[in-house]
């Protein structure tokens, strides 16, 4: 009788395990359509912007700032494959890199670090006063790619001086460039 209920029991932590096999954003799955999400993204306090085909755009609270969230769905079935999420724009380098390594640090507090790079391209560098210009001409790298259950997470600088987390979910990024593959066959 044990042997059955240890089997049991076991299967059942198997199912579970298995059956959610996707990148949370804030507690919501990133899976299913999009209209689920956001449907979900509502009821933790985010407001509809705007859209064009498979992106949609909304703006909200997330760790304790207003943010912009891009959702990416495929272009087909509309299945929720990424989330980016973009943190307001920050006007000098030691606001922006102060804000960089405090998300950082945040994440990794949670995600186990998968590898991080913080770099300028030439001719700048780290206290050269032109920080912002390389931002802004994509000559500052700084990026940290953490491991997630069912995903990966970026936190990375954009060019628009903005930090930007991407929670992206294996499966369904699959999904979506199967689906755009298709579509750019069935257009040519």
């Amino acid at each position: 009788m044990k042997k059955h209920l240890l089997l049991f029991v076991l299967t059942l932590f198997v199912t579970n395990v298995y059956a959610s096999n996707h990148i949370k954003f804030m507690g919501i799955e990133v899976n299913g359509n999009y209209e689920s999400f956001k449907d979900s993204l509502k009821a933790k306090g985010f407001t509809f912007m705007s859209s064009y085909e498979s992106l949609y755009k909304f703006y909200g609270k997330f760790a304790n700032e207003i943010v912009t969230l891009n959702v990416l769905a495929s272009p087909k079935t509309r299945t929720v494959c990424k989330v980016i999420v973009y943190f307001p724009e920050r006007k000098d380098w030691k606001e922006l890199k102060k804000d960089y390594f405090s998300k950082k640090e945040l994440y990794m507090s949670k995600y186990p670090l998968d590898r991080d790079y913080e770099f300028f391209s030439t001719p700048y560098e780290d206290g050269d006063g032109y920080e912002m210009q390389a931002v802004a001409k994509e000559k500052c790298s700084y990026a940290s790619f953490y491991i997630a259950f069912g995903g990966h997470i970026i936190v990375e600088i954009d060019k628009e001086a903005k930090l930007k987390v991407v929670y992206e979910d294996r499966e369904n990024i699959k999904i979506a460039q199967k689906e755009l593959e298709q579509k750019a066959i069935d257009d040519i």
